[in-house]
């Protein structure tokens, strides 16, 4: 009888953990990296920060040097920006922009902006001579940085 009841707890436990382990999994596989920009350093005090926001809406953002924030914080990003930054995307023509926008020149930041949506995704590398609406677009995407949102995240 204790055989039988061990069994059945073991049981009920293993169907309990894998109810759970499913359910994160499909909340995990609903978050999705749709844009993202990061700002690379120069010889100078050029900001060095990553800025990602996610499907659900969350958003991570790491500073390193020569930012307000340094660490590591998560903010909120409304349905509204994220659906007005994919459309100016889609306006300025980014996924068809170059991959990459360089020159034989030291001593610049990159900025690397990253958008997908839908099917179609792209990553362009700004470090000389982009079009002014990439650059435009740019600051748009930091524009939705708010840092009085912003939450700590602890290490």
């Amino acid at each position: 009888m204790k055989q039988i009841l061990l069994l059945f707890l073991c049981l009920a436990y293993a169907c309990g953990s894998s109810k759970n382990s499913t359910e994160t999994k499909v909340k995990k596989e609903k978050k999705e990296l749709i844009i993202s920009l990061q700002r690379t350093p120069c010889y100078g005090t050029c900001p060095i920060y990553k800025m990602e926001i996610f499907s659900d809406g969350s958003a991570f953002y790491h500073g390193e040097r020569f930012v307000e924030k340094k660490g590591d914080y998560e903010f909120p990003v409304s349905k509204e920006t994220i659906n007005y930054i994919l459309k100016k995307a889609v306006e300025i023509g980014f996924f068809e922009l170059e991959d990459k926008y360089t020159a034989n020149i030291t001593d610049l930041p990159k900025t690397i902006t990253f958008i997908k949506n839908g099917k179609d995704e792209k990553r362009v590398i700004d470090y000389y001579g982009a079009p002014k609406a990439l650059k435009e677009f740019e600051s748009l995407v930091d524009g939705c940085i708010d840092y009085r949102r912003m939450k700590k995240i602890k290490d």
